[in-house]
């Protein structure tokens, strides 16, 4: 297995309140983008790291067991934020993947997302369902997907851990092919990039994740930086 893990702080903010965590191991790789006031965001995140850093994923029921580990993970940022006056209203979008053989199992709640490229197509497929007002309104057909990412409510998700007890997590499960490459990012990445332009890029580079990692960061960056940018890139080939 190939991955590559990237995090910056962006051109804009003061701080870097996504978080990002894997176990090649298992393998699992999750994001997270935090939000709320005095750098609480950047808790929230982090409670997300150390929840699955210390979770046993049950490998029989994976899709289950990432909603628990949600679930979780949701539970304790509320608990965080009632225990702590400076820390209340925090929150973080999470997205996260576990791969079995080839099969991908994958969890989302917010706005950060997961990816499949597909190789053989040079096609890059969204996997995962936004939680956001304008991924809303672009279900429901009132706005293009030219609008949505021009879009100046695109940030104002409907769902996000530790804002609300109950959950509508997003899970599933996808086949994948051994030069298929997983992309998981934040809001920073994809706010920058439309999906046309991670294709030419991620097609141009998929045999050096290095170099991939690189361009992918540069552009994001060039186009003005404006969020914190975390993505992970991962592949079950060797090459």
């Amino acid at each position: 297995m190939r991955f590559k893990a990237v995090s910056d702080i962006g051109k804009i903010r003061a701080a870097n309140e996504d978080n990002y965590y894997h176990d090649q191991s298992i393998p699992f790789f999750m994001v997270a983008d935090g939000m709320g006031g005095h750098a609480a965001g950047e808790v929230a995140s982090k409670i997300a790291v150390e929840v699955c850093s210390a979770y046993e994923l049950d490998t029989n029921n994976p899709i289950k067991s990432l909603e628990n580990l949600t679930k979780k993970i949701n539970e304790n940022i509320i608990k965080t934020s009632q225990a702590e006056q400076k820390h209340a209203g925090m929150g973080t979008t999470f997205s996260a993947v576990f791969i079995e053989e080839n099969t991908l199992f994958y969890v989302n709640l917010g706005d950060s997302r997961v990816y499949i490229f597909r190789s053989s197509e040079g096609r890059l497929n969204k996997i995962s369902k936004d939680h956001s007002l304008v991924a809303q309104m672009l279900r429901d057909g009132k706005i293009t997907k030219e609008e949505a990412f021009n879009h100046p409510q695109k940030n104002i998700v409907t769902q996000a851990l530790g804002l609300q007890k109950e959950l509508d997590i997003d899970s599933g499960k996808e086949t994948l092919n051994d030069e298929d490459i997983v992309l998981l990012a934040t809001d920073g990445l994809t706010d920058m990039l439309r999906n046309g332009e991670l294709e030419k890029i991620i097609t141009a580079h998929k045999n050096n994740f290095e170099k991939l990692a690189d361009k992918l960061l540069d552009k994001a960056l060039n186009y003005g930086g404006r969020d914190n940018i975390t993505f992970i890139i991962l592949s079950r080939d060797n090459n």
